[in-house]
């Protein structure tokens, strides 16, 4: 069986309100490039499919036209939708008739009871056990196990290789990018890769947008486009062939151009507001890029430092999106970083279980387990309300 492997393509993202519509849809293009390339069997897409529960009206439409041209070049190909963390669980699932009826199963739910709602069998190729994002506190223990033991006897021959799909953070990944600590990753609580059974002969992960391998069958494909200046990593989707039953997977890493670079300037680090302006000129009129500049809050900076940056770039197609005043850390009398003298960026870069466990250290409390465990229900109870809107 022959599949690609993507996630985490966030259709709808805004950059500091700067739309990506056209960067969505070149990225999409290329992906379905690579589809049609590969001849594979399936399209697996583990989750976060929209950058927010409620996409808009243009997100959806371009969503829904890249799957139907997708299945009109590869007519023979499964495509596999999960939903992630930043999907809507009841809306990826709203209109289910319509995408059965061209052969894209959209599974935004899981169910404890129907095993075989999260399970599509491939005649001929394999069996797909596709988890959507659920925190796993909300799972039973032995689901996985169960899920896996079910996708087996599902399968036309023991040859037959079994996917799992599953949208969430492993603890102890490559967590580039994210807001991260030892509890949440990208606003998610990782989940431990034993938890997730065995059995399976490919692990297709998404949540994690830096491409990396966690074992011999476990894998995340990365986003195909960076979600942020702290991505400055390559992009990839892959393309993974699975000869059957107990096979290695072997896999094919496939780059992803991103259309607009994300660019922080000055490159080398922090540098004088004169630092940073020169950096701009520095960079050529005909490029195109979204910049973010690092300047040492030294009392240089102007109060209108961003309109006078977005002013050198008029008539060209760089986009100042933020300013990051960078400060010498700041600590208390125990060493620890002060929130009370952070700026706003990077309060932003900090996983809120941080801030929550600084604020208890500020107000003489310990942040221990118990509290760890009873702030990540519930973060993971506003969540579930939110997707479930």
């Amino acid at each position: 069986m022959r599949i690609v492997h993507t996630s985490d393509w966030h259709i709808g993202h805004r950059l500091y309100d700067f739309d990506r519509t056209d960067e969505s849809a070149a990225m999409l293009d290329s992906i379905i490039g690579h589809v049609e390339s590969a001849h594979a069997d399936a399209l697996l897409v583990s989750g976060d499919v929209f950058d927010t529960p409620q996409p808009s009206a243009q997100a959806q439409k371009l969503f829904a036209s890249k799957m139907m041209e997708l299945r009109g070049r590869c007519p023979g190909l499964r495509i596999i939708v999960t939903a992630g963390n930043h999907d809507s669980a009841t809306r990826h699932e709203a209109v289910n008739p319509l995408w059965d009826a061209v052969g894209i199963d959209m599974i935004g739910t899981v169910s404890t009871d129907d095993l075989r709602h999260n399970i599509v069998v491939i005649p001929g190729k394999g069996v797909i056990a596709a988890v959507p994002y659920v925190n796993p506190r909300f799972l039973p223990d032995d689901y996985f196990r169960r899920l896996i033991g079910e996708a087996v006897s599902m399968k036309e021959s023991d040859t037959m290789p079994l996917v799992l799909m599953a949208h969430l953070p492993v603890a102890g990944c490559d967590s580039t990018g994210h807001e991260a600590d030892d509890v949440i990753i990208g606003g998610v609580e990782a989940a431990v890769l034993a938890d997730l059974g065995e059995g399976y002969d490919y692990l297709a992960l998404g949540h994690i947008h830096k491409e990396q391998t966690l074992s011999s069958k476990a894998r995340y494909c990365g986003s195909p486009l960076p979600m942020g200046f702290d991505e400055n990593f390559e992009h990839f989707i892959s393309v993974v062939e699975i000869d059957g039953a107990g096979a290695a997977p072997a896999v094919e890493r496939c780059r992803i151009e991103t259309p607009v670079p994300l660019v922080t300037l000055p490159s080398a680090g922090p540098g004088s507001w004169d630092d940073a302006i020169a950096a701009i000129g520095a960079i050529g009129p005909l490029s195109s890029a979204y910049i973010r500049l690092q300047v040492t809050d030294d009392g240089s900076i102007p109060p209108d430092a961003r309109s006078r940056a977005a002013a050198l770039c008029e008539g060209t197609q760089l986009r100042i999106c933020t300013i990051k005043a960078v400060r010498p850390e700041v600590r208390g009398n125990d060493g620890e970083e002060d929130l009370g003298t952070m700026d706003f960026d990077r309060i932003r870069t900090i996983a809120p279980s941080e801030i929550a466990r600084m604020y208890a250290a500020s107000e003489g409390r310990e942040f221990d387990a118990e509290l760890a465990g009873m702030f990540a229900l519930a973060a993971a109870n506003v969540e579930s309300e939110n997707r479930q809107r």
